[in-house]
């Protein structure tokens, strides 16, 4: 790949104009001799000069308009066009927090990722554990699918334990098209180990759909850490079996085994180090099909250098028109004036770094000063300047961390008066500290808040729900038996009124005998309001139901539930 180009190279055909300009040139040098000397006037003049001085400024106006680019690069976006579906697996052990803060927030953290770098792909969400459940269908609508996420916990499927069979049976027959076989791709997202999964049966759908796998594999491989299981109070409790703690670890044999037994799979065990999945997918996605003919995983980019060819061919077309004895001194005058200010567009990043640098000192004194809502919208604004590449790593890393930090004390505030909306702020809080770890994976401060953050969120969790009961007790009117008692007198007196007037007016069917049958040979049957349509649907709700009371037997079956 070329390092300089012309993004608009057909206008280079521009410099061909350079030969009948410049025989037009030399024609009216000639007339201009042969009308001086008619008039006796033998006086030197810069014509030839200024002419070159005309011809050079249109070749470099050219080349300006050609749009000259240098230093390219891939803008952080896909273009992949395919079907991605999430499967999370929301089972007990991915409580575990080996990883900070644990291993299914950074799962759902990944997902995050990819939701943020994709565009044109139709995304899908399944959870996963002794059985599935679809959280989002196949859709753009990245914003559902992101409120989606949030509601992925645990308690979001039927039963325990880790079935990765019930997740691939769930998105080949319920999520994927069959006339998209070859643009679909399952992402897994695990700390693998696997409770009773065929996994012949899962090689034969994913071949049979032609279905794209990408695996994650989350945990610490080699040390087992314990389940933290959240309480209503807020607290943790460590999940143990006959008095010992349960200690679950990066379990992969069957995950890699996988991959190398279908070709089409690809294994990537994170474990406990940081990854952007949404560069992964990129990666594993970049030489695949497309219905969209674009398999590139990002837009290449050049920096313009058309200024370099512009500001030269103003000057020589500014001398050209000036040059003369008399209009030297102001020639160089406006000369001086762009050479001032090209020494300007140089020196341009130095100069944007400093209202950065007083929006930092100012957002200090707001934080000391404990204006955290006034700390927040100067924050929000240095966050928003990454877009223009103005923020290394390490400023955007403290600029989150700070802007977790308001939000955790904006929280606090709020949590007598609206425990609802500080619970919105620390989960925003949490995402903050996550963002800054993304961008600094060794920054130990923002690793140890987020666990704080979590803490809290349960905590409010817990405020939240025990203000609930109260209210509901405090509105539930006060039953007695003799109320329930009265009630049921008066619904059997009801009842058997009804049915002596319905017994009185029903004819008595020996009268009727036979009418029935005769009158019916009379009627046309009526015509079917269902379509193949609605069979094929009713038919897919079946298997479902059967998929479902099938998953519901073998619940008592599952040893382990996390």
């Amino acid at each position: 790949m070329s390092s300089f180009t012309f993004q608009w190279p057909s206008a280079l055909l521009l410099i061909c104009l350079l030969i009948p300009i410049s025989w037009m040139l030399r024609r009216a040098r000639k007339q201009r001799k042969i009308i001086l000397r008619s008039m006796g006037v033998e006086r030197r003049t810069h014509r030839l000069l200024k002419d070159g001085l005309r011809l050079i400024a249109w070749a470099l106006i050219a080349l300006t308009i050609a749009r000259p680019g240098y230093a390219p690069y891939y803008e952080a976006t896909s273009q992949t066009g395919r079907d991605v579906v999430f499967a999370l697996d929301v089972s007990q052990s991915m409580l575990a927090r080996d990883v900070s803060p644990n291993r299914l927030e950074v799962a759902k953290q990944g997902i995050r990722d990819a939701l943020d770098q994709f565009s044109n792909e139709r995304v899908a969400l399944i959870v996963y554990a002794g059985t599935a459940s679809i959280l989002c269908p196949l859709t753009y609508d990245y914003d559902f699918a992101r409120y989606m996420l949030e509601q992925a916990n645990p308690r979001t499927v039927d039963f325990g334990g880790t079935t990765l069979q019930s997740a691939v049976e769930k998105a080949v027959d319920q999520i994927f098209d069959p006339e998209r076989n070859g643009v679909q791709d399952l992402l897994i997202l695990t700390d693998g180990g696997d409770h009773g999964s065929q996994m012949e049966r899962v090689e034969t759908l994913l071949v049979e759909s032609n279905t794209g796998l990408l695996v994650v594999g989350l945990g610490d491989p080699n040390n087992g850490s314990p389940i933290l299981l959240p309480q209503e109070d807020g607290s943790l409790l460590t999940l143990e079996i006959d008095q010992q703690p349960v200690l679950t670890q990066l379990e992969d044999a069957l995950l890699r085994n996988l991959s190398t037994t279908y070709p089409n799979a690809e294994y990537i065990a994170a474990e406990t180090k940081p990854f952007h999945l949404g560069q992964l997918y990129n990666e594993y996605a970049a030489d695949k099909s497309t219905l969209a003919g674009n398999a590139n995983s990002g837009k290449l980019i050049y920096q313009e250098a058309a200024i370099f060819f512009l500001i030269p061919g103003l000057i020589c077309l500014l001398l050209a028109e000036r040059w003369s004895a008399r209009s030297l001194g102001s020639s160089a005058i406006v000369l001086s004036l762009f050479f001032c200010g090209f020494p300007q567009a140089s020196v341009r990043a130095e100069t944007a770094l400093h209202p950065l640098e007083t929006d930092f000192d100012k957002t200090t004194l707001l934080i000391e000063g404990e204006n955290y809502d006034e700390a927040l919208e100067t924050l929000n604004s240095i966050i928003e300047q990454c877009a223009y590449g103005q923020l290394s790593t390490e400023q955007m890393a403290a600029s989150l961390f700070n802007r977790g930090l308001c939000l955790i004390k904006l929280s606090v505030q709020q949590a007598e008066q609206s425990p609802g909306g500080a619970l919105e702020l620390a989960k925003k809080a949490r995402l903050a500290f996550l963002k800054s770890k993304a961008y600094k994976p060794d920054f130990e401060r923002a690793g140890l808040r987020i666990e704080l953050s979590s803490t809290w969120i349960q905590e409010l969790k817990g405020l939240i729900e025990e203000e609930g009961n109260q209210a509901s007790t405090d509105s539930s009117p006060q039953s007695s038996e003799e109320t329930e008692n009265e009630s049921l007198d008066d619904y059997e007196d009801m009842y058997e009124d009804d049915y002596s007037e319905l017994s009185e007016s029903m004819p008595d069917s020996s009268y009727n005998e036979g009418d029935l049958a005769a009158g019916s040979s009379m009627q046309s049957l009526p015509a079917p309001n269902y379509t193949i349509e609605d069979i094929l649907l009713e038919e897919k709700g079946n298997l479902q139901f059967r998929q479902q009371k099938r998953a519901n037997a073998n619940a008592a079956k599952v040893e382990k539930d996390y």
